[in-house]
């Protein structure tokens, strides 16, 4: 399955498949940039790293330190062993010690990291050349066989919380020290390459691993920085790597990320301790009005909100129950109220800019509380009353609409804060509906949370026709025209079903401070929140 080489794009020796993300717009003002409604980018191989633009030296603080914020007691807090990752962890945490073989930026392409170029051959092989002369912390080379061992040992670590296509590595071949190649035990070559940028492929020091190094508490990879400070559930410093590969591309002296509880982003800003808030949720952006930081907005599929529901329990093992509660509510008034109109009404997974959006499903569930009614009376249900999560902000005041617009019809839906992931995922033992902005990207949307065995597939919904059409997504190239159909079947069916809650797109909003942060530049995590990009930005003197 090679691949031509794309003409919109500067390209390496050899074609890739590439992420998949919403492309950005040009500015409109300085002080809130909004970007326009995202358009899907689709590029056909992995670019060459762009060039740094060297700022004024008078310009840049050599002993700049970034700092940023995250909230690192969520699920336990973030742990620095690759192969130990928890829920969502905030990737650059380990990504600053670790690297990537390719890096992903906002817009939908990826840049080589630690390997120079990635190629599929064919679905079910991959084949990828690595950067000479790149060394661990403890001195060690990064070649092929050390690749080959963190890959295997992120595999076997059998860790849910990473992606669930690193078990379709059957075996790698190393025929050099720059050149391996990974073996597939099935035709799933997109969908592993998709995942090369990001935590599942960080590389720990083979030589401390055999040495039975505990990377948790002392991290050994052959990234930009290495940790100087770690305070569980407090703060993470780290300092620059001097002898990191491309250590004269890094105009940062280190990082340092600080505790701050979730929904307090605004008071770390006005209080001045951090420099970027690269993932704000749009109603908290709206909020740093006057306070002298630069805001970007952009309406993007990256986000989504939904309904999550156990399907195999009752109420919503039912398909008409289902059915009802999509008809049911008014997605241009939840857009309007919430996201004042800056989304989208949620008709698959993609927005209207993309090419994998299927206009003849829009409008697939306009309200029809009439329709919900007579769904509602078929499945003997028509006085249904069930309990929801819902998670803090934009989610619950989706959340309280919906349960008016339900309430019309004569469905109870009670709700409830989710206060530890375990209530819903995976088996939905503390509700049967979750209310919440998910944050993924191109067929991580689904098989994230439609197909197992990953798990945010709640209660294990196994649907052999619609694993079908996500096997075939996830074996083609993004850039293949005949995906576009397979999508449009594969979206249609998950409605037809009522696989979902379908809501609205969100709005991803970032800001900085323009007096600090020079360069201002955002790469992308794996669920498609933006980052600030560390080898780009500086600290201004």
């Amino acid at each position: 399955m090679r691949r031509s080489t794309a003409p919109r794009l500067a390209v390496l020796a050899v074609t890739a498949l590439s992420l998949v993300a919403a492309a950005c717009g040009d500015d409109d003002s300085s002080s809130d940039t909004t970007r326009p409604p995202a358009a899907t980018s689709v590029p056909g191989s992995v670019g060459t790293a762009a060039p740094t633009t060297a700022p004024d030296a008078d310009d840049v603080d050599p002993n700049g330190v970034l700092r940023l914020y995250s909230n690192l007691a969520s699920a336990g807090g973030p742990d620095l062993d690759p192969s130990k990752v928890r829920v969502s962890p905030p990737t650059y945490i380990q990504g600053l010690i670790y690297d990537t073989l390719l890096r992903a930026k906002l817009d939908g392409t990826v840049e080589p990291g630690q390997a120079k170029s990635a190629e599929i051959v064919d679905p079910q092989t991959i084949r990828i050349e690595l950067n000479e002369g790149i060394r661990f912390t403890d001195g060690t080379p990064l070649d092929a066989e050390a690749v080959k061992f963190g890959i295997e040992r992120n595999r076997d670590a059998q860790n849910a919380t990473l992606s669930a296509e690193l078990q379709d590595i059957e075996n790698i071949t190393v025929e050099s020290p720059t050149q391996l190649t990974l073996h597939l035990n099935k035709p799933t070559a997109g969908a592993v390459y998709d995942r090369l940028p990001y935590g599942d492929f960080m590389i720990v020091s083979p030589t401390a691993a055999r040495n039975g190094n505990d990377f948790s508490a002392n991290p050994i990879g052959a990234g930009p920085f290495v940790i100087e400070r770690a305070e569980v559930g407090r703060t993470y410093v780290y300092r620059k790597n001097p002898d990191f590969f491309q250590a004269d591309q890094i105009r940062l002296a280190g990082v340092e990320v600080t505790h701050i509880e979730t929904g307090q982003d605004v008071t770390a800003i006005q209080s001045g301790a951090v420099d970027a808030a690269p993932a704000l949720s749009y109603e908290l952006s709206k909020a740093l009005g006057g306070s002298g930081w630069e805001i970007e907005t952009e309406a993007t599929d990256r986000i989504q909100f939904w309904g999550h529901m156990c399907k195999s329990r009752p109420p919503f093992d039912d398909v008409r129950i289902r059915q009802a509660w999509n008809y049911a509510i008014d997605r241009d008034a939840i857009n309007q109220a919430v996201l004042d109109g800056r989304g989208e009404p949620m008709w698959g997974f993609f927005v209207s800019g993309s090419p994998y959006h299927d206009p003849s499903l829009d409008g697939f569930y306009e309200q029809d509380q009439d329709r919900a009614r007579q769904l509602l009376a078929e499945a003997g249900q028509p006085n249904l009353t069930f309990e929801s999560f819902f998670t803090p902000g934009s989610s619950q005041r989706m959340a309280e609409i919906i349960q008016a617009q339900l309430a019309e019809i004569g469905v109870t839906m009670n709700l409830k804060p989710l206060t530890q992931v375990a209530d819903f995922f995976p088996d939905a033992r503390g509700a049967p509906l979750n209310i919440f902005g998910h944050q993924r990207t191109y067929i991580q949307k689904v098989s994230r949370n439609l197909t197992p065995p990953s798990v945010g597939n709640v209660c294990n919904w196994d649907d052999p026709e619609f694993n079908e059409l996500v096997a075939q997504v996830k074996a083609m190239s993004p850039d293949d025209p005949a995906v576009i159909e397979v999508w449009s079947d594969l979206q249609r069916m998950a409605l037809e079903k009522a696989m979902l809650g379908y809501i609205v797109t969100g709005v991803q909003a970032r800001a900085y401070d323009p007096d600090r942060l020079g360069n201002p530049s955002w790469a992308m995590n794996f669920q498609g929140i933006s980052e600030v990009d560390v080898y780009k930005v500086y600290i201004k003197k």
